[in-house]
């Protein structure tokens, strides 16, 4: 038999097989609900979770982390009560707690060691809003499901560019607000809407005196453990009543 021929029957055979693999990847999809499904669920259900805050901040070569304890709970559309604490000496606690007052106002109070009070506000918001600042629903991917704390959870991904300033008010500041930046952002939720994973990344490159100055901020939420159908109630009236506040819907 003609060597030859043979080899060239085998690369035929390796391209066709290699064809009909990108073939598959390019037409295959994850199976799972979308992003605005699991979304719609996020700010009217009732749920406690503990997560580990972190952020990592990278900053033209000045590296810095920060770690935290957030906890979270909401009840409905309007009650929310968070607490996010130091990991590192001396621990330090902000509080704050959003709900409807009998009169239909909703309100927020705050209390951390530099303040403490109460506001009325027009807005809710849900776990997904706070840690991303900038969430267009309909830009969220699905990328698969994993093993999270027990639950089946789905992931998603969403990729865009935007200015420093909207992920970073800081950054305005310093006159780098309408800096573009890539940013990623990634959640895993479970099938009734509870976020077990939130990650924000943000990189981009500056060129300052002909030197390239990298920007990268990470900052994620890993849930440590969940609560279904609960609400701290107790914790969220306590403060409240401490502020002066006694009259909740």
């Amino acid at each position: 038999m003609n060597l030859k021929y043979v080899a060239v029957a085998v690369v035929v055979i390796a391209v066709a097989i290699i064809g009909v693999v990108l073939a598959l990847r390019m037409f295959y999809k994850p199976m799972g609900p979308t992003f605005n499904e699991l979304f719609a669920y996020a700010s009217n259900n009732t749920y406690t979770a503990n997560y580990n805050y972190y952020i990592y901040s990278n900053i033209a070569g000045q590296v810095s982390t920060e770690d935290y304890l957030f906890t979270y709970s909401q009840r409905g559309l309007t009650d929310r009560y968070i607490v996010v604490t130091t990991t590192s000496a001396p621990q330090m606690s902000l509080y704050i707690v959003t709900t409807k007052l009998s009169n239909g106002t909703i309100i927020q109070c705050i209390a951390e060691p530099l303040y403490a009070g109460c506001s009325s506000t027009n807005q809710t918001f849900n776990l997904v809003y706070l840690a991303l600042p900038i969430v267009n629903a309909s830009s969220f991917t699905l990328i698969g499901e994993q093993k999270i704390l027990g639950y089946n959870a789905y992931c998603y991904v969403s990729r865009n560019t935007t200015m420093l300033g909207n992920v970073m008010p800081s950054a305005v500041q310093a006159g780098l607000g309408s800096v573009p930046v890539n940013v990623t952002s990634e959640v895993c939720m479970t099938q009734d809407g509870v976020p077990l994973l939130i990650r924000l990344s943000v990189f981009t490159t500056l060129s300052i005196s002909g030197y390239s100055a990298p920007i990268n901020i990470t900052q994620s939420l890993q849930a440590i453990n969940v609560e279904d159908g609960t609400y701290l109630s107790g914790n969220a009236t306590a403060l409240l009543k401490s502020l002066g506040v006694n009259e909740t819907g």
